[in-house]
């Protein structure tokens, strides 16, 4: 097979349950994971150990660091030093929000929560979600040059890994709250490969 035609397997994963006891939104702060979420994160290195992964990059938050971690000792015995990609942070209206509860971040964005809730398409608070699934691409794009032909994992969160899955898959991001059972805390989704062609094979339930 050419080198620009290699088939590899990716794997988005969100990072485990993080500990949240006054229930805000997170965003950029240095949040650990909760017991479930490192056991969480356990499960999902016991499922890649048998994937034949090459490397392992996470976005530059605590949770998604400590996830990734934990996976690299599942599949590496911890040899695999976790790569960090600044393009599988957070969303920019999660660091926007930080440290408010849902409540007290309507009450101070009342306008802008309710495009997130209503049309994220439309979303332009902090950055909008086809930028957010381009810098996802790209991250994908940096590792498979640095590996072509490999399987990858990238630990990252709920919305840039549904914007991504969403544009792979020729949807308006208005269905970003739409789709059901993917993406949970510690969840895992597949995505083909082949050269620069992205495929979803996720199935995106409405």
């Amino acid at each position: 097979m050419k080198a620009k035609n290699k088939f590899a397997r990716i794997y988005f994963v969100r990072h485990g349950e993080a500990e949240n006891k006054k229930h805000i939104i997170y965003g950029y702060l240095p949040v650990p994971l909760s017991p479930k979420g490192k056991t969480q994160s356990r499960k999902a290195g016991i499922f890649l150990k048998k994937q034949n992964i090459a490397a392992i990059f996470s976005s530059p938050q605590k949770r998604t660091q400590e996830t990734a971690k934990i996976i690299s000792q599942a599949v590496s015995k911890g040899k695999y030093r976790v790569q960090i990609d600044k393009n599988l942070r957070e969303s920019e209206f999660g660091h926007l929000t930080q440290g408010m509860t849902r409540r007290r971040a309507t009450e101070k964005f009342p306008k802008e929560m309710d495009v997130y809730k209503r049309n994220p398409a439309k979303m332009k608070a902090g950055e909008t979600f086809a930028k957010m699934a381009e810098r996802m691409f790209s991250a994908i794009q940096k590792g498979v040059k640095k590996f072509p032909g490999q399987n990858l994992v990238f630990v990252s969160h709920r919305d840039p890994i549904v914007a991504a899955l969403l544009k792979m898959s020729n949807r308006s991001f208005n269905d970003l709250h739409k789709v059901k059972g993917i993406c949970g805390t510690g969840s895992i989704c597949e995505v083909w490969s082949v050269g620069k062609k992205l495929i979803n094979k996720t199935y995106l339930v409405s």
